[in-house]
């Protein structure tokens, strides 16, 4: 019982970091996705799909995420110089 106490407060904590950020508008998988892009140098759409905590979601789905923080200027994409059909995602400071 403790640690579903524990996780509960932890949930609060993070929502209240979120709306901070203003990210409290954004879905679960666009929070999910922004933050991975923060956190990865060289994340891109494939590296997304690869990582164990987005298998819980489609490529239509990332793809989705991706393009509402692109449109929301939230994340830039740019051509990957080392692979030019890779665009490399980063977050718009």
């Amino acid at each position: 019982m403790k640690a579903l106490e524990k996780l509960f407060e932890l949930r609060c904590s993070l929502d209240a970091y979120e709306r901070e950020m203003g990210f409290d508008k954004l879905s679960e998988v666009e929070k999910s996705v922004l933050e991975f892009v923060m956190h990865s140098k060289d994340a891109n759409i494939t590296a997304i799909t690869k990582n164990q905590y987005f298998l819980k979601y489609s490529l239509s789905t990332i793809k989705r995420a991706v393009g509402v923080l692109l449109t929301d200027n939230i994340i830039t994409a740019t051509q990957s110089s080392a692979d030019k059909r890779s665009m490399i995602l980063t977050y718009n400071k």
